[in-house]
């Protein structure tokens, strides 16, 4: 099946998916509440990643409780979701209350799904970046794969339409393998719900080569021979991590936002500080960190990603005037999924984006971006 054909697919799957959860009707907060800014605690929808340690750190776990930097700090309680596959995340996210509030994403990721929300009458804005993908993000392949262009005539196993599909895109994109080939082996996908499934899918031999998030590489990499044959260690300026907000919640609840920021970002300073502490809460929440078993090996992947603290914000989101690198990197992310044929149309950078709560903390300790900080946004021929 043709990439065109698989996304009219997905789309479809998509938008069916999406009606069924708005039609599901909303679970209510308990009465009596919680005593937080929201009368209940506020839901994210994350993955298994280092990344999301600076709001892991904040709220001390994945559980909603009062002894944390969100409740003491904040007043809000918050309870973070594994939503390991895309359509579990984006139903749920589609839901609202009785769903998830706040849910992850990319920017390169955001301007693949924004447009199928939004046909579906779901308007929704990134409210901050939490991290740079620094090697967190690659492709693991057979000892007999030594560079992109050996992956001619090769199965891959991916999550669709994910980080991973862009990196993959990107990677052949730039490299020296004709039209043809190219579209041979995105034809031959072997498309997986979730990086678990993907990663597995290449310890079991059934793939050659994978492309996953940690902590699946990590675990990929323990079938004997295999390599990183390309990450974002290299391709560091690919992936950025987002987290994103309806508009009608951020509309009807803009305090809770301005808490969850400005926690998150109490998080992350935190986070740099002690990562011993953020491997102990990834180790006690995230199963697939407990695969691990090894603290070290968890605390090596956190070098995998850099955690986004205002000065990065301010770089991706122009909080001082300056040019938004979101900007650049979701337009030219948009207009490469619509070229391959998996979007009808791009939604504007200023569709996508909901950077004033940041702006309000930036205008009260404005921060400047460091200098070698601000990597330029990808060129996508």
């Amino acid at each position: 099946m043709s990439p065109g054909a698989l996304s009219r697919v997905a789309l479809l799957v998509f938008s069916i998916l999406l009606l069924a959860s708005l039609n599901t009707g909303c679970v209510k907060a308990p009465a009596g509440g919680d005593n937080s800014l929201l009368g209940r605690p506020l839901r994210v929808g994350v993955v298994s990643w280092p990344g999301y340690a600076g709001g892991i750190v904040a709220n001390n776990g994945f559980k909603p409780n009062q002894e944390c930097i969100y409740f003491k700090n904040y007043k809000q309680t918050v309870e973070f979701v594994l939503l390991e596959e895309p359509s579990q995340r984006s139903q749920a996210f589609a839901r609202g209350e009785g769903g998830v509030d706040i849910v992850w994403s990319t920017v390169d990721y955001w301007a693949n799904e924004l447009p199928g929300f939004v046909s579906n009458g779901v308007k929704a804005r990134a409210i901050m970046q939490v991290d740079w993908s620094q090697g967190g993000d690659a492709i693991v392949a057979d000892e007999n794969i030594k560079t992109i262009e050996d992956l001619r005539g090769k199965k891959i196993s991916l999550v669709l339409y994910t980080p991973s599909h862009w990196l993959l895109e990107y990677q052949l994109e730039n490299s020296r393998l004709s039209d043809e080939d190219q579209k041979w082996i995105m034809d031959h996908l072997v498309g997986k719900d979730a990086t678990l499934d993907a990663r597995q899918a290449f310890k079991d031999k059934q793939v050659d080569a994978t492309v996953v998030w940690e902590p699946d590489v990590t675990l990929a990499l323990e079938r004997p021979g295999s390599h990183k044959l390309v990450s974002t260690e290299t391709a560091n300026n690919l992936i950025a991590d987002l987290m994103v907000a309806r508009e009608d919640f951020i509309k009807d609840h803009p305090d809770v936002i301005r808490a969850f920021v400005a926690g998150w970002l109490a998080g992350t300073a935190e986070a740099n500080q002690n990562p011993d502490k953020v491997v102990q809460l990834l180790m006690e929440n995230e199963p697939l960190y407990g695969d691990m078993k090894d603290p070290q090996k968890v605390k090596a992947s956190l070098k995998t990603v850099k955690y986004a603290d205002l000065a990065e914000n301010n770089k991706m989101f122009g909080l001082d005037g300056g040019a938004p690198l979101f900007d650049q990197i979701f337009t030219r992310a948009g207009a490469a999924w619509v070229r391959l044929g998996y979007i009808p149309v791009a939604t504007s950078a200023a569709q996508a984006k909901d950077p004033s709560f940041l702006k309000e903390i930036y205008a009260r300790s404005p921060v400047s971006v460091s200098p070698g900080s601000a990597l330029p946004a990808p060129t996508v021929k």
